[in-house]
């Protein structure tokens, strides 16, 4: 009776002690770089040492084959517990209800921390994360656009060096000027205009600063206004001047990118990453390569925002434990060493206005997400977000960048395309 009596005590003490059941939380991550990888596994080791009883398991699935991963797992089941996704879909996944918000998961955190996880978050991100007044993910990165400019072709073109263009207007005369006073073969600006995402990268700079709206407040096309009509006009206009490549309407972003490299360019809006390049490479004009503010509409100076989050899927087991995961991957010293290893800029303001994002080029981009923002501005997303920025506004772009449409026709068609997909 007594070797009972102490087997039972011990068991009972060893209950209280350990974890109540060992949970495991399922963790699809996109990216395939080696250094990444590294980081997500520093970080996964980091939270299972400080969080008894929880397993993090990571499967790579890349970019190219996420979404199609995502929606099979839907139907037929094995959806994770926690994942990446691209910023402009959450709204899609949130819609038909596979998602669970993490506000509960935010309000812990803050508890715990002292902390105000949501007002850490850049506003544009709003637009992205918080649908219904609920958050339903919790940002990695960020990324926004800026004017990359060649001061030695300002001089032989006869511009001022130190005077880059401050808006659009001023963008399409620089362009042209440095078009026709550099030597041939050298254009003025890298400025797509084909179906391809670095058009909408640039593109949606320039209506949001001319005031206009993807969505009216009844959620049906706004870009039947003045305002985009004046946008698309300044933007394609720099095509038509002949100031970007003549092949614009079919090049991707990474054909212009390398053509920067490659000194055929004397302007180009792009992300942090491409300094780092040209550091790489040390072309013998780097020393004259300065950077400046995405060009200003009349109404405001609107940056691209990208990005991507942490979600957690409604069809978790581990609920707890994943929001904690989350809230451990995307917030503080674990995050950071992921965030400098990837070379993004993180989703934390106040992380983001430390080292060592203080060093050039990023305090401009910095500075600059605090007016980027999401295409469908001021309106929250949608989930048709994902199709209509390569369906829709990157046709109405081209087509009159190779004059088969005016503006008042690709106006009226984009907003019958964009109203056709709303109404389905």
């Amino acid at each position: 009776m007594r070797h009972s009596l102490l087997a039972a005590t011990a068991l009972a003490s060893t209950l209280l002690t350990a974890p109540a059941f060992a949970q495991t939380v399922t963790f699809w991550q996109f990216s395939t770089n080696p250094n990444d990888i590294a980081a997500w596994n520093a970080i996964i080791e980091a939270f299972e040492a400080s969080h008894e009883g929880v397993d993090v398991v990571m499967e790579i699935v890349p970019w190219s084959e996420q979404q199609q991963r995502l929606v099979t797992a839907l139907t037929t089941g094995g959806l994770p517990d926690v994942s990446m996704l691209g910023n402009n879909v959450v709204a899609q996944f949130q819609a038909i209800g596979a998602l669970a918000p993490l506000d509960d998961a935010f309000a812990a955190y803050d508890a715990e921390n002292g902390t105000d996880v949501a007002a850490d978050i850049w506003p544009g991100d709003r637009g992205y994360y918080n649908l219904g007044g609920q958050w339903w993910a919790s940002p990695i990165a960020v990324e926004t656009r800026a004017l990359y400019y060649r001061k030695d072709l300002f001089e032989a073109a006869g511009l001022d060096p130190n005077d880059p263009p401050d808006t659009w207007e001023e963008l399409r005369t620089t362009a042209k000027a440095l078009t026709e006073g550099t030597p041939d073969g050298t254009y003025g600006i890298a400025l797509a205009t084909s179906l391809d995402y670095f058009t909408v990268h640039n593109f949606m700079s320039a209506y949001l600063g001319y005031g206009a709206r993807m969505l009216n407040d009844d959620g049906t096309c706004g870009f039947d206004s003045p305002e985009f009509r004046a946008a698309l006009d300044v933007y394609t206009g720099i095509a038509l001047d002949g100031s970007t490549h003549p092949d614009a309407a079919s090049m991707n972003g990474d054909a212009f990118q390398r053509g920067f490299l490659d000194g055929r360019y004397g302007m180009i809006l792009m992300h942090p990453s491409l300094y780092r390049d040209l550091q790489t490479e040390q072309p013998e004009w780097l020393d004259s390569v300065d950077i400046a503010k995405v060009p200003a509409g009349p109404v405001n100076r609107s940056g691209f925002l990208g990005g991507w989050p942490l979600v957690m899927w409604d069809a978790s087991d581990a609920k707890d434990a994943a929001g904690q995961f989350i809230m451990f991957a995307t917030h503080g010293d674990a995050f950071k060493d992921l965030a400098v290893a990837g070379g993004f800029i993180p989703g934390s303001i106040s992380l983001a206005q430390g080292e060592p994002w203080t060093e050039f080029p990023y305090p401009l981009f910095v500075e600059q997400l605090q007016d980027a923002r999401a295409y469908q501005y001021p309106s929250e997303a949608i989930p048709q977000m994902g199709q209509l920025e390569v369906d829709t506004i990157q046709k109405a772009v081209q087509a009159v960048a190779l004059g088969q449409k005016d503006i008042d026709q690709a106006t009226a068609d984009l907003c019958t395309d964009i109203n056709t997909v709303l109404a389905r």
